[in-house]
C-alpha cells in the first residue's frame, strides 16, 4: 500500500504536537505550531531538539528523532496522577472535625513543622483539637493569611505549595 500525502501530513502533525508540547516545557526549543506541511519553522525547532538530545542535527525527522520525540514527549508528560484530596467548594476543616482528611491535613502540617521551625510540631490522630488550630494558625500567620485556626481553601492552597516546596527541594 502506498504512502499516502494524507497520512504524511497526519504524521508530520502529529510529531509537530509532541515537538509543540516538549518545546512548551523546555525553553532549549523554539516552540513551532503543529501543521500538516514541514516548515522552516519546524524545521529550526527539528535542528534545536536534535542538538539538545544529542541526535545528529540534520533538521529532517528520521526514525531516531521521530522516536527521541515520542520518548522525551511521553518522558515529560507522564507524570503521575495527581491526588485531588481537598473536597470542592467551600469546604472547612476546624474544631471538633474528624477524620482521614483531618488526620492527613495533620500529617502534612507535621512535615511541613520539620523543615520550618516556624511551625509547630503534632500529632497526627485524626481529630481536629487546639493542636491542630494552632498548627494551622502558624502556618496562616507564617503566609500572611488571616489566623482563624480553620483550614478554608486558601490556608489549604499554602499547606500544598509548602509541601510542594519541601518535596522539590526549593
Amino acid at each position: 500500500m502506498l504512502y499516502t500525502d494524507a497520512q504524511k501530513q497526519e504524521h508530520i502533525e502529529e510529531i509537530l504536537t509532541l515537538l509543540y508540547q516538549i518545546a512548551l516545557r523546555d525553553s532549549r526549543i523554539p516552540i513551532v505550531l503543529p501543521a500538516k506541511t514541514f516548515s522552516e519553522d519546524a524545521a529550526l525547532a527539528v535542528r534545536a531538539f536534535q542538538e539538545t538530545y544529542g541526535l545528529p542535527v540534520t533538521g529532517e525527522i528520521d526514525s531516531d528523532t521521530w522516536n527521541a520525540i515520542v520518548n522525551v514527549y511521553h518522558e515529560i508528560t507522564d507524570a503521575a496522577q495527581p491526588l485531588l484530596i481537598f473536597p470542592p467548594g467551600g469546604f472547612l476543616l476546624q474544631s471538633g472535625d474528624s477524620g482521614e482528611l483531618t488526620e492527613l491535613v495533620q500529617v502534612l502540617l507535621d512535615i511541613a513543622a520539620r523543615h520550618y521551625s516556624n511551625l509547630p510540631r503534632i500529632s497526627a490522630d485524626g481529630i481536629y483539637q487546639t493542636e491542630t488550630a494552632d498548627a494551622v494558625r502558624a502556618l496562616q500567620k507564617a503566609a500572611s493569611l488571616p489566623e482563624t485556626g480553620i483550614l478554608d481553601r486558601e490556608t489549604w492552597n499554602a499547606l500544598a505549595a509548602l509541601i510542594n516546596s519541601i518535596r522539590l527541594g526549593i
